[in-house]
């Protein structure tokens, strides 16, 4: 699973919406929690006042690719789909603005990783993406727009992505033993 994948960023959103306590379809969840916008200087720009968070999932590059694990497969009518898989590095960033913003990055930190059900860290190991224990406090900034200063809050979430692939032709198994004759 990628970032490009709709089931990925389904379940970013779910997660980010547990955080804060929003049902995930809800007007106010849609009009907070947004994804991230590819061209920034097109993007358009809520009022000072109004509370977004923006969100993108970007690949980390100081990680050592490890070899990926192969598994045999199971056996299903005398055949095995070999599968490899292994974990994706990713940073999840959150940008939190408005008059609300180290309260919703402080609470995304904090809630992350509350495990249970309808909890955002089983919403997210149900999509195979797994965030990693204790990501940096937000950093709180301002920025520049127009000539007045925006609140803004950046955190930083390490993520490893299950990715995994079967082999698409299945090998065949040795259903019997051949004989063997051994001579004394």
């Amino acid at each position: 699973m990628i970032p490009s994948d709709p089931a990925f960023r389904r379940a970013i959103h779910e997660a980010l919406c547990a955080c804060l306590a929003l049902p995930p379809d809800s007007d106010a969840a849609l009009s907070l929690i947004r994804e991230a916008y590819t061209e920034p200087e097109n993007s358009p720009r809520p009022s000072r006042q109004t509370d977004v968070i923006y969100w993108s999932a970007l690949p980390e590059m100081t990680y050592t690719p490890r070899p990926p694990a192969l598994t045999a497969g199971d056996a299903r009518g005398g055949a095995h789909a070999p599968r490899v898989h292994h974990f994706l590095p990713f940073t999840l960033l959150v940008v939190c603005y408005g008059p609300g913003c180290g309260k919703n990055a402080h609470r995304i930190r904090s809630f992350l990783y509350l495990d249970g059900k309808d909890f955002p860290r089983a919403i997210l190991r149900k999509a195979g993406i797994y965030p990693v224990p204790d990501p940096p406090e937000p950093l709180l900034l301002y920025e520049e727009e127009g000539s007045l200063w925006r609140r803004r809050a950046d955190l930083s979430v390490s993520l490893r992505v299950t990715d995994e692939y079967t082999y698409p032709r299945r090998r065949q198994t040795i259903s019997t033993v051949p004989p063997v004759i051994l001579k004394t």
